[in-house]
């Protein structure tokens, strides 16, 4: 199994994947070899000008993205999904979906090493803290989220950290102008727990697209005002656990209820019951409990049977430390599956080639927020950078027709050619 674009810096080694073993390389000088079956590619280190031509009939191609595709928008187009034989994305019709990457542990939700006494909050909050936190770096986005914290500003205190919509300075030693490490710190999670609520938004509204936004919340005992997957509620650990932006009228009656439960311990205490007992969403719990990796910051003190258990299973190696191993064994086992069927004795058997398709990955055109909090509005920067990926695809497919490569602005001018065509039509 080859990386062709890679997210190793360097790899050669050999997975053990249950009964059966691979070999993972980048070493690019074994694209023919005679044994080479799968390219694995990276969805953010994927460039379409380069890829492995000539292809041949036996290499399978497999794509890995965790992230949303804002550094990516030709992978939301056709034809370039269906080039690959496997994908891995966040989302849940992906053959190998990976929406719970961020979300530790089972119990990890109920956790409550963090969680700050009520009282002590109540404390903060005459003290002068704001009764939400906003903490992003990454302005900017897709999803508009800055526009829409900048309006919510104007009916209710919003703590603002980091480079977007700026408004308070974090403590020097927590900043992370340099590395994010801090956000992985115990100090910023106390930090962070001292706040009744926290903005959990995205950077791209995708179906099942939810991240460490979303789930360190959870995990810190401060509600979560939630923007991003359309169908977030699907991963919430109760039907009582977030606020939704979608379910209020405008960003003024969202702001009204957000006061509401700042002021009323009874209804607050409500959004923090699912720390009580074990989640009782039975298809996040179904998820969790079929995911065949557990990356080693699972590990805890006291194990639950469940964690005994995968613990076994990572000995007889059906459990990886990753989530790029686990999909590396994936398709370790994907390959074993079609080698035995190409070689097997029946008469007249054949390979019937898996082909993913456009919607193990797609996003929608980004839009932007109104006046009053409703994402709606076209934007033409973003929607015009998602759009441009379509003639990029149309690229795509004629360096794959011929199975030839270009150089990258040899691809940008073709893609921007293909633009022309289209928008001229006959005369152009």
């Amino acid at each position: 199994m080859l990386w062709w674009d890679s997210v190793y810096t360097s790899v050669d080694d050999f997975r053990q994947c249950g009964q059966i073993t691979c070999r993972v390389t980048n070493n690019r000088t074994l694209q023919n070899h005679m044994d080479t079956r799968m390219f694995i590619f990276y969805g953010s280190h994927f460039k379409p000008y380069g890829l492995p031509f000539p292809r041949k009939q036996n290499h399978l191609w497999a794509l890995l993205h965790e992230e949303s595709p804002r550094n990516a928008y030709i992978l939301s187009h056709e034809p370039t999904l269906t080039y690959f034989n496997f994908t891995s994305s966040y989302n849940q019709r992906s053959d190998y979906p990976i929406a719970t990457q961020w979300l530790q542990c089972p119990d990890w939700l109920q956790d409550k090493e963090f969680l700050l006494p009520l009282v002590d909050k109540n404390r903060l909050r005459k003290s002068g803290l704001a009764p939400i936190l906003y903490l992003q770096s990454d302005c900017d986005v897709p999803s508009d989220r800055d526009t829409f914290v900048e309006l919510l500003k104007k009916y209710i205190p919003v703590d603002s950290y980091g480079a977007c919509g700026h408004n308070k300075d974090m403590p020097k030693r927590l900043r992370f102008e340099n590395s994010m490490a801090p956000l992985d710190e115990r100090e910023f999670f106390q930090f962070a727990a001292r706040y009744k609520f926290t903005l959990a938004m995205e950077n791209y509204v995708c179906e099942d697209y939810v991240t460490e936004k979303l789930w360190r919340p959870f995990r810190l005992g401060s509600v979560p005002i939630v923007f991003g997957a359309p169908n977030v509620k699907e991963y919430l650990p109760s039907n009582k656990s977030a606020i939704l932006v979608e379910d209020f009228e405008d960003i003024k009656d969202l702001a009204e209820y957000v006061k509401l439960l700042d002021k009323n311990n009874i209804l607050y205490n409500d959004y923090l019951r699912f720390k009580e007992q074990p989640t009782s969403n039975t298809k996040l719990k179904k998820l969790l409990k079929d995911r065949d990796w557990v990356p080693d910051y699972c590990k805890r003190k006291h194990r639950s049977p469940f964690q005994r258990l995968k613990q076994t299973q990572k000995q007889e190696g059906l459990t990886h430390s990753s989530l790029f191993i686990g999909f590396e064994c994936f398709l370790c086992n994907q390959i074993h599956k079609i080698e035995k069927q190409v070689y097997s004795d029946e008469i007249g058997m054949q390979f019937d080639s898996h082909v993913a398709t456009s919607d193990q990955y797609y996003c929608p055109s980004p839009r932007m927020f109104d006046e009053n909090g409703h994402y709606s509005v076209h934007d033409e920067k973003w929607s015009s950078e998602w759009t441009f990926g379509k003639y990029e695809a149309m690229a795509l497919k004629k360096l794959y027709d011929a199975q030839t490569t270009s150089s990258e602005r040899e691809f940008s001018n073709l893609a921007l050619t293909m633009l022309d065509e289209e928008a001229h039509g006959d005369d152009y």
